[in-house]
């Protein structure tokens, strides 16, 4: 009996021959490497990782805040300039807990501490995680568990940072002033979480393009974040603000795993 062959669909030599040529470019070889990476590292589950991480992070710092500041004073700090000119929230209508007690008040401020210490430090663990699974290297231990405490400081200090630019009132400025600090923290923080094991050029490329993307999208959440927010409040209420508060911190999530493959992709293509 006469073996019969199976030839592979017709689809596969087109794109065979795609791969092939695209390896013989430098762009070609980035876009290559860039997808494998996306896909060995699991984007999505990295990106709601982080996400979710920065969601308990940075919760905390809100309801303290919110809680131990009067109303007035939190329109003139950082964050309520943050929260009023970037997403269009008006912080003076947001409900208010009602701790009189000094007791409880107390409480409150000794369990947001916790709370935000613990929650900055799992955000540093999974984002030194992600650095190692992207470069291919290992994350601080406990005997360098400092690190992460520097990186929940770098963070909410460039948060802080970023929430005092929005009183700058030349736009170029803002944008100018806001890249620096996110390019500045964003090249501590991988430098930080994998120390030398990284060339310098990729920590530097890496925090630079952060800062890129991070610009872009606070230009598009300028235009779109208002509208948004004040639909999913109308419809929601409180749990809108949550919803919508999930979405942007899952796209800042995104930047944050994007910047370093495309880095890498391109400086080893």
């Amino acid at each position: 009996m006469a073996s019969t062959s199976v030839r592979p669909p017709r689809w596969r030599d087109p794109a065979r021959k795609l791969l092939l040529r695209s390896r013989a470019h430098p762009l070609g070889r980035a876009f290559v490497r860039t997808v494998r990476t996306l896909a060995r590292i699991e984007l999505v589950d990295r990106a709601t990782t982080l996400a979710a991480q920065m969601f308990t992070s940075v919760l905390p710092v809100l309801m303290v805040a919110r809680t131990m500041l009067d109303s007035t004073l939190l329109e003139s700090t950082a964050l309520g300039a943050s929260l009023r000119h970037r997403f269009g929230i008006d912080t003076t209508v947001l409900p208010l807990p009602d701790l009189q007690d000094g007791t409880q008040a107390a409480a409150f401020g000794i369990v947001g501490v916790l709370m935000v210490l613990i929650g900055g430090t799992s955000f540093a663990r999974a984002l030194g995680r992600m650095y190692g699974r992207v470069w291919r290297t290992t994350s601080p231990g406990l005997a360098h568990a400092w690190r992460w405490f520097a990186v929940l400081f770098v963070v909410a200090a460039s948060t802080v940072l970023i929430g005092a630019a929005q009183l700058i009132a030349v736009p170029a400025l803002l944008v100018a002033c806001q890249w620096c600090v996110w390019a500045s923290a964003w090249t501590l923080c991988p430098y930080l979480l994998v120390s030398d094991r990284v060339p310098t050029r990729v920590v530097l490329g890496t925090g630079a393009l952060t800062a890129t993307l991070l610009s872009a999208l606070d230009g598009v959440s300028r235009v779109v974040m208002p509208s948004v927010i004040a639909e999913s409040s109308a419809h929601f209420g409180t749990l809108g603000l949550v919803f919508t508060a999930i979405g942007w911190l899952f796209a800042v999530a995104l930047v944050l795993v994007v910047a370093p493959v495309l880095v890498e992709a391109t400086l080893r293509a």
